[in-house]
């Protein structure tokens, strides 16, 4: 059976490869179709189609966008969106230019702690247009003061570290709004690490059309419980690697949690109905 992969990062966002790279790398490990879901932007998508033509990997145009509810970081999938819309267009560029504000910020913290780093240390190792915390995890350890990225989060970077800056407030109903004003299609992403179950429901209410029930940081239990959200709230079923690169990412292999592309089936039809203006919630 076809193996689709619908969570995927590039170097565009905070992943360690390109696009071609990815789906290079897609096409290596026999999986047939890949969503590319940078954090913020949609910027790595043509390249990544050019090389889904050259490799024979279906690329699935798509978005993550990070929201903030009760204090605790949610993110959200966005499928099939209109990178042209404008409203779409506009309120991306906000977020990528809060980030870079945010990490000047977390720069100054970890200057102030004694920490001898520069924002030009964390800018040589941006290769695409958005820069997140995963970037100043690297340069923190190429300063070695950390062993790893995950090291870097746990003593300074992490939402309890004394170098963390919070980002810009956007709820998870927001994004919705902002996916389905884009004639896309939203779907909640990972929602076993968030332990925030009850906020489903009201997702719904405002247009939640997807959950991803397999993702690598969830248990085989928590991907039942969430399959059967799926099939009550009549939700698309997703899942994905969440592949970012070696030490970065929750999988280190694209496609290393997949799903039968028949899941992918029904996300396109949800997206030529939503198209054609017949999909409505």
């Amino acid at each position: 059976m076809s193996r689709v992969d619908l969570h995927v990062h590039t170097s565009v966002s905070d992943g360690m490869l390109t696009p071609d790279e990815v789906v290079n790398e897609a096409n290596n490990l026999g999986v047939s179709a890949i969503a590319l879901t940078d954090h913020d932007t949609m910027q790595g998508l043509p390249y990544a189609e050019t090389a889904g033509r050259k490799y024979g990997v279906e690329i699935i145009p798509g978005v993550e966008l990070s929201t903030d509810y009760k204090g605790k970081e949610i993110h959200m999938l966005g499928y099939y969106c209109d990178p042209s819309n404008p409203a779409f267009r506009k309120n991306l560029k906000k977020i990528r230019v809060n980030r870079f504000d945010r990490m000047a910020k977390m720069v100054e913290k970890l200057q102030k702690m004694g920490l001898s780093i520069e924002f030009s240390d964390v800018l040589n190792i941006v290769k695409g247009d958005l820069m997140g915390r995963p970037h100043l995890a690297i340069a923190l350890c190429k300063k070695g003061y950390c062993q790893d990225p995950a090291e870097a989060f746990e003593r300074y970077i992490g939402h309890e570290a004394p170098a963390f800056v919070d980002r810009i407030k956007f709820s998870p109903y927001d994004a919705i709004f902002l996916i389905r004003n884009a004639k896309g299609i939203p779907v909640l992403a990972h929602p076993g690490l968030y332990k925030e179950d009850s906020i489903i429901p009201s997702l719904v209410s405002a247009g939640l059309l997807g959950i991803e029930v397999f993702h690598p940081d969830q248990q085989l239990f928590a991907n039942l419980r969430y399959m059967k959200y799926a099939k009550k709230y009549n939700l698309l079923v997703t899942g994905g690697s969440d592949f970012h690169g070696s030490n970065l990412g929750s999988s280190p292999n694209v496609g290393a949690v997949s799903i039968n592309y028949s899941y992918l089936e029904k996300l396109k039809r949800v997206s030529a109905a939503i198209r054609k203006g017949t999909k409505r919630f």
